[in-house]
């Protein structure tokens, strides 16, 4: 009986293992791109914190830093993956949050759940792409315009 208890451990030992590590290799793209944004955003943006990473797919993938710059003021900063110096920075004061954009969402389409939220770039302009799934529990896509003076209509991609 010890016996089995025994194997019986050690199994479930190298299975918590084995998925501890599959679990950290599969991270690591993610950081070396949250690393690499935060190094470019220094380099070009002269950020000196970065509060908050995002990884965006969309036709272009691009690196988005949020953070303080040596004069203090909070930007947005986009980082195309393959064209890394050809950068989009915008004061965070010029944009709308992150709950306005979800609230954008809630009113024009109501969704049953919102997935999750990042920044992304579409057609080369500063967009919140939110996720959400509609009471037919569709995946769905909007894109609100992040800054505030764009009065452009938010982009849907529904019922996918």
């Amino acid at each position: 009986m010890k016996k089995w208890i025994i194997i019986a451990g050690l199994c479930i030992l190298v299975i918590v293992g084995v998925s501890v590590n599959v679990y950290f290799q599969s991270m690591k793209p993610i950081s070396h791109a949250k690393d690499f944004a935060e190094k470019k955003a220094r380099e070009k943006a002269n950020l000196t914190s970065m509060d908050q990473f995002y990884l965006y797919n969309g036709d272009i993938t691009y690196y988005v830093a949020v953070g303080k710059q040596k004069n203090g003021k909070k930007v947005a900063v986009w980082i195309p993956e393959k064209n890394s110096d050809q950068i989009t920075i915008e004061k965070w004061s010029d944009g709308i949050s992150k709950s306005e954009a979800i609230n954008t969402v809630m009113k024009k389409e109501k969704p049953a759940k919102v997935l999750g939220s990042r920044l992304g770039m579409l057609e080369k302009e500063p967009v919140w792409e939110i996720s959400y799934l509609d009471h037919s529990s569709r995946l769905n896509y909007a894109y609100v315009y992040f800054l505030k003076d764009n009065d452009k209509t938010p982009y849907m991609i529904t019922n996918i």
